[in-house]
């Protein structure tokens, strides 16, 4: 998987060496933490654009059935959420949804809880003939309400993002 951002989709960096959650489209996400709530409700950081991205072409290959999960849930008042963008590029440039200011945990429009099963977010077939994003835009986001127990700071643990897919 690999991290866009920027006005032009540029990739920023493989998202396999880690994202940090925060309300900026870094990859690092050190300059603006996402709040928690100080009584009922949910904070949400800026969504994370990702994509599979072909670094070798083979045009004998397709890349179909895209599926993600979470490793486990996170910790309690920490939500994980995903939308598929499909093919339009969603500069991130504000969070994920308006916070929330009654409900914990509330789920931001247009997103779906981070499932911890493979769950299918794009399922079409497309040839791996071409460098450069393969499939669906993929948001990412995560919300933290007033029921997080855990301290502040960048370094709060969450669960392996798992991405698969299918090859013919």
């Amino acid at each position: 998987m690999s991290l866009f951002s920027g006005a032009a989709a540029a990739t920023v960096a493989s998202a396999e060496t880690g994202i940090k959650f925060a309300r900026d489209e870094t990859q690092v996400g050190t300059t603006a933490p996402i709040p928690k709530p100080n009584a009922a409700g949910t904070n949400y950081s800026w969504p994370k654009e990702l994509a599979l991205e072909v670094t070798t072409v083979d045009a004998a290959t397709s890349i179909s059935n895209r599926k993600l999960n979470a490793a486990s849930a996170p910790a309690a008042g920490l939500t994980l959420w995903y939308r598929n963008d499909a093919a339009t590029y969603q500069r991130p440039t504000a969070v994920a949804a308006a916070d929330n200011a009654t409900t914990n945990d509330a789920t931001p429009s247009g997103f779906t809880a981070m499932p911890t099963a493979a769950t299918v977010y794009d399922a079409a077939a497309v040839a791996a003939s071409a460098l450069g994003r393969n499939g669906s835009y993929l948001s990412v986001a995560l919300g933290v309400s007033a029921l997080f127990l855990g301290g502040a700071g960048p370094n709060i643990a969450l669960p392996s993002l798992s991405f698969v897919y299918d090859e013919s």
